[in-house]
């Protein structure tokens, strides 16, 4: 990219930061470059987006287990997997210790559902979970990625950056608001849940400035979870995240398009859960 000496203005509108970029070539491509890296806020769909809202019930006790069924539909694609998240034991002493937890991905194999030997993850979570006070990268204390049977730990910086961790690892969410919406019945695998019915709103502004103009983009996350604080870990018996994302070129442009919009939806629905989970992730 060929230096300028011109100065773009990245400004982050929701969390009054701004953040110069100097050198850079003005042109509109090259920002909607920037804007499409910049990073997105968590899906829902993972054990620890939602763990610091003070609605859901946190619960980490030994042998409990739950079984989600994930989908994915963006940009006319659409993908669905079946994962198992466990707390397979304590570690450490009763007052600073910890838990270690599986995240396995399952196949269904003749009806029933099977772990994917050998794959997976294994994470050592602090204390400081229950607290719901730290950053996730101060909660996971130590993350295990399993292949083909073996064990290989990742130190911090690594996990962040591992495409499977990342994804199964993702950032807290940070609502703009939360209310309580409705309640229901679902029934998983036979079983009547009553569930609360919450819904969780979130919004994001990001603004380049241009020579002779101005790039927004504006993001909207809504999160919706029907709670139920039987169900182990975050009594999470259905969530369902809705993005959507808009780029806006102010004044208008007769040379440069922004991107079209981008909505993307995920779910994450409860297929079964118990209390007698065995290790999974065992050398082969």
């Amino acid at each position: 990219m060929r230096r300028t000496g011109k100065k773009l203005s990245i400004e982050k509108c929701s969390k009054g930061h701004r953040h110069h970029v100097d050198g850079w070539q003005g042109k509109l491509s090259a920002v909607l470059i920037v804007l499409m890296v910049l990073p997105l806020p968590a899906s829902a769909l993972d054990l620890f987006t939602l763990w610091r809202q003070p609605m859901l019930p946190l619960h980490m006790i030994v042998g409990s287990w739950v079984d989600y069924n994930t989908v994915s539909q963006a940009e006319g694609k659409r993908s669905e997997n079946l994962v198992r998240i466990q707390c397979i034991s304590r570690f450490g002493d009763e007052k600073s210790g910890g838990w270690i937890v599986e995240i396995v991905p399952l196949h269904e194999r003749n009806g029933s559902l099977t772990p994917v030997l050998g794959e997976g993850l294994r994470l050592y979570l602090s204390q400081r979970l229950l607290r719901r006070d730290a950053d996730l990268k101060h909660v996971i204390e130590r993350v295990e990625r399993w292949q083909d049977g073996r064990a290989t730990e990742l130190p911090p910086a690594e996990w962040r950056e591992n495409p499977f961790v990342a994804s199964s690892l993702k950032a807290e969410f940070a609502p703009d608001s939360s209310e309580l919406v409705s309640s229901s019945i679902r029934v998983v695998s036979g079983r009547e849940i009553p569930c609360d019915h919450f819904q969780m709103t979130a919004t994001d502004t990001q603004r380049v400035t241009l020579p002779k103009g101005q790039l927004e983009q504006v993001s909207r996350w809504e999160i919706t979870t029907a709670i139920n604080a039987n169900v182990p870990f975050l009594g999470i018996v259905f969530a369902a995240e809705r993005t959507y994302a808009e780029s806006r070129l102010h004044p208008p442009s007769e040379r440069f398009t922004p991107p079209p919009p981008v909505t993307r939806i995920e779910t994450m629905e409860l297929i079964g859960y118990g209390n007698e989970a065995a290790p999974i992730l065992e050398v082969r």
